[in-house]
């Protein structure tokens, strides 16, 4: 039986003006969309033939089921409005057109001091979120920038929330890509979250014995061409 996340509006004028989060798989980036999922190569032009030599084949990251469980895991929470950024003497400035609340508001000197990503402002905005998630009780939620979306104006500074036990406004803090000016579209991903069962947990170390590995994958890997992983390692993973 699925476990179920609700996301509920802060307030009637949230649940009437944001769009609903949607799961990430709806939202898959055009990069991952236009890759083919073998290399072409004028003996292969469409990128469609599984070419195997010396051991290897011709797969390219298209192919690849961990990144896309990572890309369309959970869910996105998307922009609700256009908004317009402008860069001044004192950093980015963000202003909108909607009246009922604002887009983003400025987090405060305070956010200067937290490290940017590479390409990003060191002033912090707050998106001001209708979306509550709420969780069963002992999963929390991952809230992270989109993974599959590298160079939006905006990247979220990741959390985790033990969402199964506050029902307080998620309002996450971005950066905004340096030097950008522009209009940001409404639909943009914001955020993705991605709901998790909570555990504690102990690392040990050890090692496999002299060979031990090469047996490993020469009973496994080796001896299937194509899917491997998802033929004999995979789970189906949904989120709807």
């Amino acid at each position: 039986m699925a476990k179920k996340i609700t996301f509920t509006a802060k307030n009637p004028y949230g649940w009437e003006v944001y769009p609903k989060p949607f799961p990430a798989s709806k939202a898959l980036p055009q990069w991952w969309k236009d890759e083919s999922p073998y290399f072409k190569t004028p003996m292969n032009p469409s990128g469609k033939a599984l070419i195997l030599e010396n051991g290897s084949s011709n797969t390219t990251f298209r192919m690849c089921t961990p990144m896309r469980d990572a890309l369309s895991g959970g869910y996105i929470i998307p922009l609700f409005s256009d908004v317009v950024v402008a860069q001044t003497g004192g950093g980015p400035r963000i202003t909108w057109r909607t009246k009922g609340t604002a887009v983003f508001q400025q987090h405060g000197d305070t956010a200067l001091k937290v490290e940017a990503p590479a390409g990003y402002d060191a002033h912090v905005f707050k998106y001001i979120n209708t979306w509550i998630p709420k969780t069963p009780p002992g999963y929390s939620v991952l809230v992270t920038a989109p993974f599959g979306y590298r160079n939006l104006p905006f990247h979220a500074v990741p959390a985790i929330v033990d969402a199964d036990k506050s029902q307080l406004e998620l309002i996450p803090p971005m950066w905004v890509k340096s030097g950008f000016e522009g209009v940001v579209e409404k639909g943009t991903p914001m955020v993705q979250i991605i709901p998790f069962k909570r555990d504690n947990w102990e690392a040990e170390f050890k090692y496999f014995k002299e060979g031990e590995y090469n047996i490993i994958e020469e009973r496994t890997f080796n001896t299937t061409i194509v899917n491997h992983y998802i033929k004999n390692v995979w789970s189906k993973k949904e989120f709807n």
